[in-house]
Formats: structure tokens, sequence, C-alpha cells
């Protein structure tokens, strides 16, 4: 970090009277309004601050810096493409994607496919998709996600690709995204995805499934592992636009799954209830702890303490905030 910081404040005194010519007073003034990107390595271990930071570039500063790409030395390419990172501008894009095209190291290469993921610009589809198909599976996977955070209708079809990767993570990884980005067109892929066993898609399909996707995803039940199935419940019981009689369809069907997995799935959506109010006499709530009562075994832990199934306390915990919709 702190070599970083040293070599970005010796380049830029050395181009400050060229920048200061070339860039336009109207331009600077644009930049300076908007927060700048920070490299990689700005971030603290364990989400701490960032260290503090010396001059940042400026778009007039892209040549130069490009120029750098081609260095023998790789680690003058990693600090150029973390420079370049932190312009973040559109201009930046052609420079990454050559560097790609140029059949560099794995390490570069994954740099400047993370580098365009935090750009997310269109003009980077391109050599994203060509990436897609690149031979190690985590320059794929850092493709489909550089993908998945640009804004374009293009992408959810991109994304649907990777559900057909030969790689499990690539997979998961595209499954994830489609569910990431709201792509709701593409819940028919996903299920056929989860059918041939990217268990991720389930995650998805809750996320972005429909009513009637819903009657689909119960046909799974028994089928596919329980907790793959608990996971995209997660999601349809989340949301408001799922009706309340469609949820109660779903708490019966697991309380005829029972057992433990199912016993403290629907505690933990019973924490997600009000305990006062009109909202804690929701039928959906009602349904839930008769089911919890009618499966074996202690209802809910509360703080440390098991709570037996029949017990006042059982019904009436404090719920987290951010209840159910």
């Amino acid at each position: 970090m702190h070599r970083l910081i040293r070599n970005l404040s010796v380049f830029l005194v050395a181009t400050a009277t060229a920048s200061l010519v070339a860039v336009a007073p109207q331009q600077a003034d644009a930049q300076r309004r908007q927060p700048r990107r920070q490299p990689p390595q700005a971030q603290g271990e364990g989400g701490d601050d960032p260290e503090p930071q010396g001059p940042q570039p400026t778009v007039a500063d892209i040549d130069t810096i490009a120029a750098r790409l081609s260095s023998t030395n790789p680690d003058e390419v990693r600090e150029a493409i973390d420079l370049l990172s932190v312009i973040d501008h559109p201009s930046v894009v052609p420079h990454l994607a050559t560097t790609l095209r140029s059949g560099r190291s794995d390490e570069v290469t994954d740099r400047a496919l993370e580098a365009l993921r935090g750009l997310a610009h269109p003009s980077a589809i391109d050599v994203l998709v060509e990436f897609t198909h690149h031979r190690r599976a985590r320059a794929r996977r850092l493709a489909y996600q550089a993908l998945a955070a640009i804004q374009d209708r293009r992408v959810p079809s991109l994304l649907e690709q990777g559900l057909r990767d030969s790689d499990r993570n690539v997979r998961a990884a595209a499954a994830r995204d489609l569910g990431e980005i709201g792509a709701r067109q593409s819940v028919d892929t996903l299920f056929v995805a989860f059918d041939r066993g990217v268990v991720e898609a389930a995650i998805a399909i809750g996320k972005l499934g429909d009513r009637q996707s819903l009657g689909r995803f119960n046909e799974h039940l028994g089928r596919m592992p329980l907790s793959v199935m608990l996971s995209g419940y997660t999601e349809y019981l989340g949301r408001s636009d799922i009706p309340d009689e469609v949820k109660i369809d779903v708490v019966n069907r697991l309380g005829e799954v029972s057992g433990p997995m199912v016993r403290a799935f629907l505690q933990r959506y019973l924490d997600t209830f009000p305990t006062r109010g009109a909202a804690s006499r929701s039928r959906v709530r009602t349904i839930v702890i008769d089911t919890l009562r009618r499966i074996p075994g202690s209802a809910n832990a509360a703080r440390g303490r098991v709570v037996p199934a029949g017990s006042a306390e059982a019904t009436e915990q404090p719920a987290p905030q951010g209840g159910a919709q």
C-alpha cells in the first residue's frame, strides 16, 4: 500500500504540469464533484477504514498510465491497473481490454477483469464475453461477475450462458447474479438449471419467481435436498408481493415434511413477525405457530434458552428488526 501511494505521488508530481494544461476547467470541476473509486489495496483488513490516499490521477493521465501496462515488470502492470481503476472513466476500458487480449499472466488477467467489474461500463461487454470462454474457470467466473455489474439489456441472456458452464462455481455465480440483478425473464432458464443440479438457482428463483413459479418450485420438494429448497422458500416467504394464502400453503407443505431442519426454519420465519399490534395477529403467523407446535421438539431457542413448543413464551418472542412483509 505505501509503495503504491509513494509511486502514485511520484508519478503525479512528474505529470502535474501536463495535466493542468490538458484538463479543461469544467472537466476538473466535474471530477472534483464525483467520488473516486479506490484501488483494491485501499481497503484495510477486516473492513477497516482505508489508509490516507495521495493525489488522485485524472482522465488526462490515462494514456501515460496505460503505457505502463506493456511493462515486463508485473508489479508495475498491477499498479497501472489499480491507477486506471481509480480514475473510473469509460476511456479506461479499451486499455484494459488490450491488456486482457495480450495474453498476460493469470494474476494480471484476473486483476484487469476485477477492474472492469468496478468500472461496470457497457463498452466492456465485448471483451468480457470473450473471457467467459477462457480456459480458466476463475477467469470465466470473474468475467460473468463483471457482466453482472453492468446495467445493459444484454446482460441477463449472457449470464444465462454461464448456467451451462463446465465448472460448478461458474454456474453457481451466474445463478446468484441473475437473482441479484432482478432478471425475472430468466426464471424459466433458472428452472432448467435447477433441474440439472445448479442448486444456487433456488435462491434466484425465490427472488424472481411469481406465484405460478412457486407452484413449480414446490414440485421439487422431496426431490431436491431440503436445505436447498429452504433457501428458495426463504426468498419467497420474505417477499411482500407473494399473497398470504400462498405463503400458508408453503408452511403447510413444510409442516408435512417436519423434522429439525423445518422446525428451525419455521422458527426463524416466525421471528420475523412483530409480536405486538395487528401484524402479530396475521393469519400466516398463526399458521406458523400452529405448525411449530405439531413438530416434535423445542420450537424456539431464545437468548440461549430452549423454550418448549407449547409454552406461551414460544409464541411471543421479540421479533428482529425488518419483520416479514
